[in-house]
């Protein structure tokens, strides 16, 4: 509980007044002894411990009718946010969660969870009398003082965005502003749907975080306003990627729902250049993944589009934007530790399909490294001992900024280390037996299953030599004896995969099942998807941001352009002349919530209160005055009765002659 007149609670003094009183009019008579009164006192000795409790309990009722008043007069604060501080607040720092998330609504027609939040801090601010109310947002996140009360939910830094919240950068600001301006008693705020991707738990920076709280010059109370609502049957479509080959576009489209199951039909709504199409997908569980091509022309040099599902319970999950250019070469290179061998010459080949013209790719010998152009390179299959030094660093550098590399062993020793990686000895089968595939991953990596979930043909794989790998990555495909087939190390955006066998009849029979030919075109197919990445930005970064003299336009047809959020939603824009298509980040589409556990050890040792929303009409916080005041009447009510003497039908008992004469005397 808090008040809002906290000095008035000196007056609690005042109960002590009818003590007092007592203890003065006690004062008032002598005791004298007279042998005449000594038996009269010892018949009304039985009914003297019934009068000193009647006595104390009109005393108590007394005090308490003055404390009562006084906790009346205070304004006293209760609620489930705020009702566990303490004292006259005089600094609020609203931390305001407006990731896309946060416009998620709990039922149709009532408003989102940042609407919801925002209503309810603002009552509770006017509540305590309007202290002053500091903003710091998610996604410009920059400190603003808010003039009033009923002004936040018109600021357009409350606004709903696209964007993502880095919730300890945050509170990392709030603790170095309070730090810097030191107001006095203070509270922090944060308002958040505790989505997982935000918080960030596995973020050192939590450390400086509960460090900072505790090394405040005044203590501050971390209030989490939360919101952890599911709401039903809530559909989100997420642009995966999206590559132009040759006259086609290529979308790669995925749809999630939060809750419940079964098959549905989905309307999907295509936009290109302004001309619409839609279709009906069938949904079967969780998650639909598929694939949208659409027809261009030799004109289309560039262009650009958006797809929508319908509207649900989350406006800002519902579409999503895409723009491309013009054809763009696809380059690989083969490094090979024999460049004249047939193994090199058969990669080159799955790398550069006969029919397709913009496909190219070279052989080199490990010292000819210098004639790959990175900026340009798709894929890079690497069979030699693996690189060092300045290749090394170029490679590492490729794949970080989303290039694709495949690694095959060498047929030489190789010790060196790449991505955390190395091979290690060769490995014979024994004599009439093969390694033979134990397991893989269905839905991952370069051999997950088909668009129609035809799996690959893994289970067929026989080897006859191989080559340990070891690293801390993860298998996509194992052999029999659990030992990894199918590797994957992830750097940066890009990919790394390692296979422990060759496409070689000496080796495998990976020649003959074709997956080395799927995993070399879905690596491409990746690597390439990082030319066309010029055109995609998400929303908050600094590619989706002006340069210089850029002039922002929006030039989508899916919503009205509001120039108030900028950069903050997706949509497709003219940025001088740069064409962007910006989405909100993959991570919002994530269900997962920091559970109370996570939270007490994010926040160990910080004095913080979690108050989740149940979408109950409940106030943030309410005065208790009413209440105070009721026990006011009810103590003086109580003392009065006290007081009251009981009514006598008979001549007056021998105790109260008795009690006359000594009051007399």
């Amino acid at each position: 509980m808090s008040f809002l007149s906290q000095p008035i609670l000196w007056g609690l003094f005042a109960a002590a007044i009818p003590v007092i009183i007592h203890l003065l009019n006690r004062r008032r008579f002598r005791i004298v002894d007279w042998a005449a009164t000594t038996f009269l006192l010892k018949a009304s000795r039985e009914s003297r411990g019934k009068k000193k409790l009647k006595h104390i309990l009109i005393l108590a009722c007394r005090a308490l009718a003055i404390a009562a008043l006084i906790f009346a007069v205070a304004r006293p604060l209760v609620g489930g946010f705020l009702g566990s501080g303490s004292g006259a607040v005089g600094t609020v720092v609203l931390v305001l969660d407006r990731s896309a998330s946060m416009e998620t609504q709990p039922g149709s027609g009532q408003p989102s969870h940042r609407e919801a939040i925002l209503n309810q801090v603002r009552e509770a601010v006017e509540k305590m009398g309007s202290p002053r109310l500091v903003l710091i947002d998610s996604a410009s996140g920059d400190v603003q003082e808010v003039p009033s009360p009923d002004a936040l939910p018109e600021l357009s830094t409350t606004f709903a965005t696209d964007t993502k919240a880095d919730i300890p950068t945050l509170l990392t600001k709030a603790i170095d502003y309070l730090d810097e301006t030191n107001p006095g008693q203070a509270e922090i705020w944060l308002a958040s749907d505790l989505q997982r991707g935000d918080w960030r738990p596995s973020d050192s920076r939590w450390g400086a975080v509960r460090a900072g709280l505790e090394s405040l010059p005044t203590k501050t109370d971390l209030r989490i306003l939360a919101s952890r609502d599911e709401s039903l049957e809530n559909f989100a479509i997420q642009l995966i990627s999206s590559r132009r080959i040759e006259d086609d576009l290529f979308l790669d489209i995925k749809i999630t729902r939060g809750d419940g199951d079964g098959t549905t039909d989905i309307p999907v709504t295509f936009s290109l250049k302004g001309a619409r199409s839609s279709e009906r997908v069938t949904m079967n569980g969780q998650e639909l993944r598929f694939q949208k091509r659409i027809p261009l022309t030799t004109a289309d040099t560039e262009g650009y589009g958006w797809i929508a599902i319908p509207s649900d319970n989350n406006l800002r999950d519902n579409s999503v934007y895409f723009a491309f250019g013009g054809k763009e070469p696809v380059k690989s290179w083969v490094v090979s530790e024999d460049p004249n061998s047939a193994t090199a010459e058969f990669l080159r080949k799955a790398a550069a399909p006969k029919g397709f013209e913009r496909y190219s790719s070279e052989i080199l010998a490990p010292t000819q490294t210098t004639k790959i152009d990175w900026a340009t390179a798709s894929l890079i299959i690497w069979q030699a001992p693996l690189p060092t030094g300045a290749v090394a660093a170029q490679l590492t550098e490729f794949v970080t900024s989303g290039g694709s590399a495949l690694f095959f062993p060498p047929t030489q020793p190789s010790t060196e280390v790449i991505f955390g990686t190395s091979w290690g000895e060769i490995q014979d089968a024994p004599a009439d037996q093969f390694f033979i595939n134990g397991s893989w991953i269905k839905d991952d990596g370069p051999w997950q299953s088909g668009m129609d979930d035809t799996p690959m043909p893994v289970n067929q794989v026989r080897g006859l030599k191989r080559r340990s790998i070891q690293g801390d990555g993860s298998s996509l495909a194992e052999w029999d004896d659990n030992s990894p087939l199918l590797y994957r190390q992830l750097e940066g955006i890009g990919t790394a995969i390692f296979i422990n066998t060759l496409p070689d009849d000496r080796w495998s029979n990976i020649e003959f099942v074709a997956l080395h030919l799927v995993a070399i075109q879905r690596l491409l197919e990746k690597g390439t998807d990082r030319l066309h990445a010029g055109y995609r930005a998400v929303a908050g970064s600094e590619k989706s941001m002006t340069r210089n003299d850029e002039v922002r336009e929006r030039i989508d047809s899916y919503e009205d352009y509001d120039p108030a959020l900028g950069a903050y939603r997706a949509g497709v824009y003219r940025l001088g002349e740069r064409t962007v298509a910006v989405n909100r980040p993959a991570s919002e589409n994530s269900p997962l919530r920091v559970d109370d556990e996570t939270l007490d050890e994010l926040l160990e040792g910080s004095s913080f209160t979690l108050f989740e929303n149940d979408d109950s009409s409940d106030d943030l916080v309410s005065e208790a005055w009413r209440a105070f005041l009721i026990a006011v009447l009810f103590f003086l009510i109580a003392e009065a009765l006290l007081c009251l003497q009981p009514k006598t039908t008979g001549p007056p008992t021998i105790g109260k002659a008795t009690s006359k004469t000594s009051t007399a005397s």
